[in-house]
C-alpha cells in the first residue's frame, strides 16, 4: 500500500493524524542518500524492526500511539551497523515516552505527540534526549490538518510537491527475413522509436523529530518513541493552521539533523524553521475518525459539490465506542481533538490539481489494512506545550 503517515492535526498545537501507507522497501527507496564513507554513490537506509515484536502497519489514517517509520543515524546502535550503513529506518511509537518516566509508558500524563521548537531546549522532556543526540527524521506521505471557518471544519491533506519527468525509451530491434531461401541468414535491423512515459518520484515529508528510549523495570524490550517538532506556520500553511511541522527540505539538512556525532545541537537547530515547499487539497471529513482507513482519506474533494450521504451502517460502526489500544494491545489514554486556527478560505492554485493527481497515482498502489487502531474521534486535549 502506499505509505501514508497521515497526521490529523486536531490539537491546539498541531496535527494528530498522518498518512504512512508505503511498504518498508518503498520507504527505503524514497530515502536514498549519497554515502560519505563508502564512495559507492547513492545508498538506501537499512530497515530495522522495533524491538519486542512491535510492528509498523501502513495506513491512510495513522493516529498517535501507532508505530511509524523514523530515520536515524546508525551511530545510535553503538557500532553494530556502522560498517553496513550510515542511516537506519526504525519504526517508533508516536508520542514520546521520556527515558526517566515511571509507570505505564502509555500514560505519560501529558501530550508528547508534538514538540514546540520554541521550548525544546528548555523542557526536560525534550532537552534531555536532544542533549544525548537523539535527533530523528519522521517519515510520512503527508499529514492532515483541519481548517475552521465560520463554525465549520474541513480537513486538508498536506504533502511534499511531487516531482515528475518524462522518461524516453527507444532502440528496439526488429528481425526481418528478406529472402525466401531458408539457408539465408536473418537480417537484424535496429528500429528507432521513442516512447514517452510520465514518471513520478515518490517524495516523502521529512519532518524533524526528537526520540527517546524507555527501558521497562522488568528488563523487557525497550520502547522507542518520538515527537514531531513544530514551528510557526509559513504563509503557505498559516491560512489553515498557525503551526506546522519543521520540515527538512534536502539531504544536507537531513544529514545535519541526524548526524549528532559531527554536528552539535546548536548548529543543527538552524534547520528548524518554517518552509514553503508544501502542497495541499481538501479531503473527506470521514478521516476525522481514525477507524476510517479507506484510500479516499487522501483523495481530493470538491468543496462546491454537495456532500454524499453517509452509509448508515458505516456511520453506526464508526460511532460505536471502542476501547483504545496501542500496538502492544495495552490501553492508552484518549487522544483529543483541538481547535484549528481560523482565517479566510484561500482558493487552491490551479497547478495543485495536477500535483494531487500525481500523488494519487502512487498512493493507489494497494492497501493493507493495519492491525492497529488508535481510535476515537479526537477531542480537545491538554498539552504541555500550550
Amino acid at each position: 500500500m502506499p505509505n501514508f503517515f497521515t497526521t490529523d492535526i486536531h490539537q491546539s498545537d498541531m496535527y494528530n493524524h498522518v498518512t504512512s501507507a508505503l511498504e518498508p522497501d518503498d520507504i527505503c527507496k524514497s530515502c536514498s542518500f549519497k554515502s560519505k564513507t563508502t564512495g559507492k554513490g547513492r545508498q538506501q537506509p537499512v530497515w530495522r524492526d522495533p524491538p519486542g515484536g512491535q510492528k509498523y502497519y501502513p495506513s491512510y489514517n495513522v493516529a498517535p500511539g501507532s508505530h511509524t517509520p523514523v530515520l536515524i543515524s546508525s551511530q545510535h546502535y553503538q557500532g553494530e551497523l556502522d560498517t553496513i550503513t550510515e542511516r537506519v529506518i526504525q519504526p517508533m511509537r508516536w508520542g514520546l515516552v521520556p527515558s526517566w518516566h515511571k509507570g505505564d509508558p502509555t500514560n505519560v500524563g501529558y501530550e508528547t505527540n508534538n514538540c514546540r521548537a520554541e521550548g525544546m531546549l528548555e523542557k526536560k522532556t525534550y532537552k534531555v534526549p536532544l542533549e544525548k543526540g537523539r535527533r530523528c527524521v519522521v517519515l510520512a506521505d503527508g499529514f492532515y490538518e483541519w481548517k475552521r471557518d465560520q463554525g465549520k471544519k474541513q480537513p486538508y491533506f498536506i504533502y511534499s510537491p511531487q516531482e515528475t519527468w518524462i522518461k524516453k525509451e527507444n532502440s528496439d530491434l526488429e528481425v526481418k527475413n528478406e529472402s525466401i531461401d531458408p539457408d539465408q541468414n536473418f537480417n537484424v535491423k535496429e528500429v528507432k522509436h521513442e516512447e514517452e512515459t510520465e514518471v513520478t518520484e515518490r517524495k516523502l515529508l521529512m519532518m524533524a523529530g526528537v526520540f527517546d528510549v524507555w527501558h521497562p523495570p522488568d528488563n523487557s524490550a525497550p520502547v522507542y518513541s518520538y515527537s514531531v517538532i513544530t514551528v510557526e506556520s509559513s504563509p503557505v500553511m498559516s491560512w489553515i493552521h498557525h503551526r506546522m511541522p519543521a520540515i527538512l527540505t534536502n539531504d544536507a539538512e537531513i544529514d545535519e539533523w541526524i548526524n549528532f556525532a559531527e554536528v552539535p545541537l546548536r548548529g543543527a537547530v538552524q534547520n528548524i524553521r518554517p518552509t514553503l515547499s508544501l502542497q495541499m487539497h481538501p479531503v473527506t471529513t470521514a478521516m476525522g475518525n481514525s477507524r476510517y482507513k479507506s484510500p479516499d482519506c487522501v483523495q481530493p474533494v470538491d468543496l462546491k459539490k454537495p456532500k454524499a450521504p453517509v452509509n448508515s451502517l458505516m456511520k453506526n460502526w464508526l460511532s460505536q465506542p471502542k476501547k483504545e489500544q496501542n500496538d502492544h494491545g495495552l490501553s492508552s489514554p484518549t487522544k483529543s481533538q483541538t481547535k484549528s486556527n481560523s482565517s479566510p478560505m484561500r482558493p487552491s492554485p490551479t497547478k495543485q490539481s495536477k500535483s494531487s493527481n500525481l500523488m494519487m497515482n502512487w498512493l493507489q498502489k494497494g492497501n493493507r489494512e493495519p492491525d492497529e487502531d488508535n481510535d476515537s474521534p479526537a477531542k480537545k486535549i491538554k498539552t504541555c506545550d500550550d
